[in-house]
């Protein structure tokens, strides 16, 4: 368990006894009691799965069972994946319930007996009771257990997940993005209401483009008001490692936190309360809004796509719009960008060549015409 020293300093520290019977004790010290937690959480997680593919490694996996890949693949995800995002794990874990609901496979079988013709029956099942989508992402889900048994259970290193067609037949639409007029009257709206934290949510998702758990996470610690930054904790990386990603903070933004930081006090570590950012029925203070203001309703992810599209169309390059989305890539940030908010300077252009090559045409036209009438 965590505790502080004389320092001031937290000591994070490990005790876990593998299957061996072996304790390994680690310790590591930080500078916040949440960041010792976390490592603490973190690193029993790591000692537990390298515990559990050690002792797999032991195993006859020639007489390895379906059900028991699904099963040590779910144990993974869910030691894998934080509390936060319990909700990947579950989504695994529904993707091998509807696998075995189709009985084509059986839990008993073995798993050098599964056959590609075994999965596309599977996969035709599966169309007929859920969208293409849904499908698509069930089988990715059952695609990514396989080669995970192929790096950790020996499993056959042919994926018969891997060459089925697409199920779905239409292109996933981008998430809808508000019009700045629909989001002023929301805000106008918010700023009524007797919830004044609505208000501020909004502001701040506008003004830095955050994602909806990285505004759950946001500490008055990641909010330098000095340096006007503001720092963005978040795990959509690969390794699933949380960073904190520090962008600049516009000075209205940091004059209203200032603001509410009077209001609330200093002893709240978070800025906001969970409840304002849970998703699901949680976040109907937003679709009520929505509805007061009597626009189409819009969620978090809409107003992330709007931040990136104002600063764009207003003269930012894409570089910086990828710095404050905090993408990888600018392909993806292309992605979140509308075009609904100037008009095409393309086609005005060609209109502009075609009016002036129509005048040219019609001034020449009556040029012959006054050569020839002086002929």
């Amino acid at each position: 368990m965590a505790f502080q020293m004389k320092n001031k300093k937290w000591k994070g520290q490990v005790h876990f006894t593998d299957c061996n019977g072996k304790l390994h004790r680690k310790t590591k010290n930080f500078d916040r009691k949440r960041e010792a937690i976390q490592w603490q959480n973190e690193e029993r997680k790591r000692l537990e799965l390298a515990d559990q593919e050690a002792e797999t490694r032991h195993k006859n996996f020639s007489e390895l069972k379906v059900g028991e890949w699904a099963e040590m693949y779910i144990t993974h995800a869910f030691n894998t994946f934080t509390d936060e995002n319990c909700k990947l794990a579950k989504e695994k874990q529904r993707a091998f319930k509807r696998f075995f609901e189709t009985k084509v496979v059986n839990p008993n079988m073995l798993v050098a007996d599964v056959r590609k013709k075994d999965i596309l029956d599977v996969f035709n099942i599966l169309k007929q009771r859920y969208s293409g989508k849904n499908v698509d992402r069930q089988i990715k889900n059952l695609k990514a257990g396989w080669n995970w048994g192929i790096d950790y259970l020996e499993m056959p290193e042919v994926n018969p997940f891997c060459r089925l067609p697409k199920a779905a037949t239409t292109k996933e639409e981008p998430h809808y993005m508000p019009p700045l007029e629909d989001m002023l009257k929301v805000l106008k709206l918010a700023a009524k209401s007797d919830e004044p934290q609505h208000y501020l949510v909004l502001f701040t998702l506008l003004m830095t483009g955050a994602r909806r758990v990285e505004m759950r996470r946001l500490t008055w610690a990641d909010v330098k008001f000095i340096g006007e930054q503001i720092g963005l904790r978040t795990r959509k990386r690969r390794d699933r490692i949380e960073s904190c990603d520090l962008i600049p903070m516009a000075t209205e933004l940091a004059t209203k936190l200032k603001e509410y930081k009077l209001q609330v006090g200093s002893k709240r570590s978070y800025v906001f309360s969970g409840i304002q950012l849970e998703a699901g029925l949680h976040m109907r203070w937003l679709k009520k809004l929505c509805a007061e203001a009597q626009i189409i309703p819009f969620g978090v992810h809409g107003i992330r796509a709007l931040a990136g599209t104002l600063a764009h169309t207003n003269g930012a390059c894409l570089m910086d719009v990828k710095e404050l989305l905090r993408h990888k890539s600018t392909h993806q940030t292309d992605k979140y960008l509308r075009k609904q908010y100037r008009n095409n300077a393309a086609v005005g252009i060609l209109s502009s060549v075609a009016a002036e090559a129509s005048m040219n045409n019609e001034v020449k036209t009556l040029e012959e015409k006054g050569d020839a009438n002086v002929a």
